[in-house]
């Protein structure tokens, strides 16, 4: 699931969602996670601290629904959303979906996966690759609706010609990052680029949620 919007400023708010806990269940709380995007206010003093208290609303909401319908209970979500202006992104997450820079033909990762693999990863344990196939690679140890959780937020100026990627795992699972920075080379429109690593994400066999949102600066 994702969510897009630009202000009239040029601005824009981008975030992608990957619900967990059967599929009425991770609907739903992806849905709400989404829906909390609709109380964010670009002018507020912190919006490191308001991108967090957004996520923090969409956790309120999920631990809501399932007090009252308890069927949903071990439902939740991944959260990464970025507000795009003034010449810099400011971005919070928590899951295992991804916010990457695309610049000058290199790709960087600016999250990084709550789960064992990527603990490894960060840690300097296991390289990119390695973390790609790990089997517990899809073992969340933190996300939305499941109690207390740790976002992540952060900020870091843009340039011209800058794309932003914000995906699920459906695709990173899929696609390994080399492979990604050559789809990225090849096409040189911005829809292209996004059609083409879904396109390569379900030629490697994806059956997973893949969703890939974008912005070009």
């Amino acid at each position: 699931m994702y969510f897009v919007k630009e202000f009239s400023d040029g601005s824009a708010l981008l975030g992608v969602f990957d619900g967990l806990g059967g599929q009425a269940g991770g609907d739903k709380a992806s849905e709400s996670a989404r829906d909390s995007m609709a109380e964010f206010d670009p002018r507020s003093q912190s919006l490191e601290r308001h991108l967090v208290e957004l996520m923090q609303i969409a956790n309120r909401s999920i631990l809501d629904m399932v007090d009252e319908v308890p069927d949903l209970s071990g439902m939740g979500t991944t959260m990464t959303i970025a507000y795009v202006g003034d010449g810099s992104v400011t971005w919070a997450h928590v899951g295992d979906s991804r916010l990457y820079l695309f610049r000058e033909g290199k790709l960087q990762r600016i999250t990084e996966d709550d789960t064992i693999p990527g603990l490894l990863l960060a840690e300097g344990e296991i390289d990119q690759e390695e973390a790609r196939v790990h089997p517990l690679k899809n073992v969340l140890f933190d996300c939305l609706g499941r109690g207390d959780f740790e976002a992540h937020a952060g900020r870091f100026e843009i340039q011209e010609q800058d794309i932003l990627l914000l995906s699920t795992d459906g695709l990173h699972d899929e696609v390994p990052e080399k492979e990604m920075i050559s789809i990225l080379l090849l096409n040189k429109d911005l829809k292209g680029m996004l059609e083409a690593l879904v396109s390569a994400a379900l030629d490697a066999g994806g059956r997973d949620n893949i969703t890939v949102v974008g912005a070009e600066v």
